[in-house]
């Protein structure tokens, strides 16, 4: 890093910033029947307004998210809403 000179009348300086990254997490599961342990498709599972749905397997991600609190809720017709 060098000292900057300003001569008389204009000086230009561009700079060009190089962002640094949010620390991003991710939130991976299986939702199973809570009675025989089998996994539950289509659930529904909603974090801060994001939706997704578990696959055959009973899995669902959520990536990117920004480190911190979150409350999940789980929803399936003929279960009990979970609420985490």
């Amino acid at each position: 890093m060098g000292d900057i000179i300003l001569l008389e009348g204009d000086n230009i300086l561009n700079v060009a910033l190089t962002p640094i990254p949010l620390p991003m997490a991710n939130l991976l599961g299986v939702v199973t029947d809570a009675k025989i342990g089998n996994p539950l498709s289509g659930v529904k599972i909603t974090i801060n307004g994001l939706i997704t749905h578990t696959d055959t397997d009973g899995v669902y991600a959520f990536v990117d998210l920004v480190p911190g609190s979150y409350v999940v809720t789980f929803e399936k017709e003929g279960y009990g809403t979970e609420v985490r």
